[in-house]
């Protein structure tokens, strides 16, 4: 089976990193209508591709069998923090959402979203830090080819 979580582990860092720039440069007024659409296509792709990479390391851990006691500790703050982004990524976009729906209470929901993207922004560069370690350093889902 064609290991699907490598190649896609790298998405939503690409598209939360891209976001980040996309709400730095909606700092200038003249810009936000501009980014908005930009913004919206962004929100869903890192919500999107937060999902599908979190399947995929569940589709990726099956094969693994027995793991020394240290892996199996790595391996589980590694699953632990995936899930947390992927709640994180579920409430940036429901924050994102409310925010653009929002009559009364805005601020508090674009607070709100500023602080859901700090955090996926944080989350996603330590789970992938986290992913590389188990690779490189454990050699795990890594085989000599024959």
């Amino acid at each position: 089976m064609i290991a699907l979580h490598p190649p896609l582990s790298g998405m939503p860092l690409a598209f939360i990193a891209l976001l980040a720039c996309v709400e730095l440069l909606g700092i200038r007024a003249a810009l936000r209508e501009p980014l908005k659409m930009t913004r919206a296509v962004l929100i869903i792709a890192v919500v999107v591709s937060t999902v599908v990479v979190f399947l995929s390391g569940y589709q990726a851990s099956n094969p693994l069998g027995d793991l020394s006691p240290e892996i199996q500790a790595a391996l589980g703050t590694h699953h632990a923090l995936g899930r947390l982004l992927l709640i994180n990524a579920l409430l940036l976009g429901t924050f994102a959402w409310l925010e653009s729906r929002a009559t009364h209470g805005k601020r508090v929901l674009i607070m709100l979203y500023c602080v859901a993207l700090l955090v996926q922004l944080g989350l996603t560069l330590m789970v992938g830090y986290l992913g590389g370690g188990l690779v490189f350093s454990h050699r795990l889902g890594v085989s000599v080819p024959m």
